[in-house]
């Protein structure tokens, strides 16, 4: 579901190696979410371009102002690093601790060559090629935006998505016992 949202939706799908139990996304403050999209939105281009180029055309939006999209979204993206660190560790804690303690025990300078390169690699990963066109067309949608609030509403639709989703899954059993009768 997350990633009909794509492109922005995908960047919080990559800050984290596996999915967060609901939970944890409920744990998550909007605004650190949001921050940690923003600090992933270079990483998440990067990945695209790479991942579509081939199939976008050479004349599309990427090829004639992907170069300008992404300086955009590297300007200021590094002072959201702090929030995006702290919802890293978030998503973390619920996964292997040993290796997230190892982690959070780097250095910023260490660590974030470390995060870019994993959100980048699973970002690139989760992009289907039947998407490229779809995401190609959301960025030009989103460019005119300044990129905190790219950030801000992908924020948002995925914390409507994440609402909407654990409320199926609170329904799903409801529906099942009232179903049989117990």
């Amino acid at each position: 579901m997350i990633a009909r949202f794509a492109p922005a939706a995908l960047a919080a799908l990559a800050l984290a190696s596996a999915p967060a139990p609901a939970h944890a996304r409920e744990q998550i403050d909007p605004a650190a979410m949001s921050a940690a999209i923003r600090y992933a939105l270079p990483h998440l281009l990067t990945a695209v371009r790479s991942t579509c180029a081939a199939r976008l055309a050479p004349d599309g939006y990427l090829a004639t102002n992907g170069d300008a999209l992404h300086a955009r979204f590297t300007q200021g993206a590094d002072a959201a690093w702090p929030q995006a660190k702290l919802v890293i560790a978030q998503f973390g804690a619920k996964e292997d601790g040993g290796a997230m303690q190892m982690m959070q025990s780097l250095p910023d300078e260490s660590l974030k060559p470390f995060v870019d390169g994993m959100i980048t690699m699973k970002v690139a990963g989760e992009i289907k090629p039947a998407q490229c066109s779809d995401i190609e067309r959301g960025l030009e949608l989103m460019a005119p935006l300044p990129p905190e609030n790219i950030a801000a509403l992908t924020g948002f639709i995925l914390e409507m998505v994440s609402k909407r989703s654990d409320t199926k899954q609170k329904a799903a059993p409801e529906a099942a016992r009232a179903a049989t009768g117990d």
